[in-house]
């Protein structure tokens, strides 16, 4: 009998590690980015060896500064490369990458100084990239437009922390019946039924609910903050 109240405790234990670690933030720490739909036309397809070239006109309200974005695939691979208006040295803009679901994958935010050519460097694409939509945040000092920003909801932050709390409830309970059957002996029951027992499994449990707000909310916060500033830059100085 003792070894079934180990294997219990074994997977109470890797019960909560793994609904903390991936079930729960990836059900619920979901951002939500208000933007709108594509923007860009598609004007030429060029199909090449081993991949094809997609020619996009930019927005209107971007094209002084980037008038053309070329999305290239050869291999499985994806790269999105800009054109650049004349004389325009510096952009920094935001890339949003739609999967075939029409979900937003991901946000890139790319700054980058341009010293000849025309163009922006190659910048690699998920290979999973349905289409993107281009963002233009400022270019040769001129601010253009706002970032992309995302955040989690509030509702969505209600329903992970009440999640987390269900998870760590019916943890501390389990563990004490573990470790109350392998280590209480003739006092064991009296462990699990006592009210002074029963006080400190409350407790532990609110201290743990409370400890984990306290850290989620610091840790959703910076995720945020880091979201609008977008996830990902490629500057060249």
């Amino acid at each position: 009998m003792t070894a079934v109240w180990v294997i219990i405790l074994v997977v109470a234990i890797a019960f909560f590690v793994a609904m903390h670690a991936a079930v729960i933030p990836r059900l619920f720490l979901k951002v939500e980015y208000d933007i709108k739909s594509p923007t860009g036309r598609g004007i030429k397809t060029i199909r090449e060896e081993g991949g094809r070239s997609i020619i996009y006109d930019a927005d209107f309200s971007m094209r002084k500064y980037i008038p053309r974005y070329i999305v290239s695939e050869r291999g499985g691979k994806k790269v999105l490369v800009c054109k650049l208006g004349k004389n325009v040295r510096y952009v920094d803009y935001d890339v949003v990458i739609f999967n075939h679901l029409n979900e937003i994958k991901d946000v890139l935010h790319i700054k980058e100084a341009v010293k000849e050519g025309g163009c922006t460097r190659a910048v690699d694409l998920p290979a999973d990239t349905a289409y993107i939509n281009l963002y233009l945040n400022a270019a040769d000092g001129v601010e253009v437009a706002r970032k992309v920003s995302g955040k989690i909801s509030s509702k969505r932050w209600a329903a992970f922390l009440l999640a987390c709390a269900a998870v760590e409830v019916i943890t501390v309970f389990a563990v004490r019946a573990c470790l109350a059957n392998l280590f209480g002996g003739i006092f064991g029951e009296m462990f699990l039924y006592s009210s002074e027992s029963n006080a400190i499994a409350v407790a532990i449990c609110a201290g743990i609910i409370a400890l984990n707000a306290v850290l989620m909310l610091i840790a959703v916060k910076g995720k945020n903050r880091r979201t609008k500033r977008g996830v990902k830059e490629n500057a060249e100085q």
